[in-house]
């Protein structure tokens, strides 16, 4: 991380830094670099503003599903238990105890676990991690700035100070993508977007999807 990057020993083969940056570290950034560093021996740094793994690993595949999984555990004790020999009323009592709270810390649990092992396999093979915000400065240079790694959405002031100036023979930008909130009276006010869905502390009474 920045002021504690994952460091490289590989040395690159040409005048640059390195012969590859890969700009996100989701699961297209962090396979291309790995492979690159593996198989090619090529000296590799990956700029991930957030946190490792991208969208699926973080506000998508990985916590949806728990969160799926614990919802058809309600439902089976809910709704099918009684079918299968269960008294219906430890069923009812099992389901209105429902912790939210310790489920969303437990898949937080979960999800940072996940961010350490892709840490950890991006310096089994050999490629440097930054964290950091990456900024064109050219076609083979990148400025690094410091991010909040809790919160990505966080603006960059207008002249940020660079932390690092990195260069390479090549560079992939595999940023993936972000929600776009629409314009309209009350949307960024009272709307959250799915990335914020992973963020509730409390189980919402009623939840309405656009």
């Amino acid at each position: 991380r920045m002021g504690n990057s994952t460091k490289s020993t590989k040395k690159s083969s040409s005048s640059s830094d390195y012969d590859l940056i890969v700009i996100g570290g989701g699961s297209g950034g962090i396979s291309s670099a790995k492979r690159a560093a593996t198989l090619y021996n090529a000296k590799v740094a990956v700029i991930e503003q957030s946190r490792l793994g991208g969208t699926c690993v973080n506000v998508g595949c990985v916590p949806k599903k728990v969160l799926y999984n614990t919802a058809s555990i309600a439902h089976t004790i809910s709704h099918d238990a009684k079918y299968y020999g269960f008294d219906s009323d430890a069923s009812s009592h099992c389901a209105s105890t429902f912790d939210f709270t310790s489920l969303k810390r437990a898949r937080d649990a979960y999800v940072t676990k996940l961010n350490g092992i892709y840490e950890r396999g991006l310096l089994n093979a050999g490629v440097e991690y930054i964290q950091g915000r990456a900024k064109f400065v050219d076609d083979t240079t990148v400025q690094v700035m410091s991010v909040d790694a809790d919160d990505e959405s966080k603006e960059i002031a207008a002249a940020p100070t660079p932390i690092r100036t990195l260069t390479a023979e090549h560079i992939i930008i595999a940023t993936g993508g972000r929600p776009l909130m629409p314009d309209g009276d009350g949307i960024r006010e009272h709307c959250i977007n799915s990335d914020g869905f992973f963020d509730l502390e409390t189980l919402p009474d009623v939840a309405v999807v656009v």
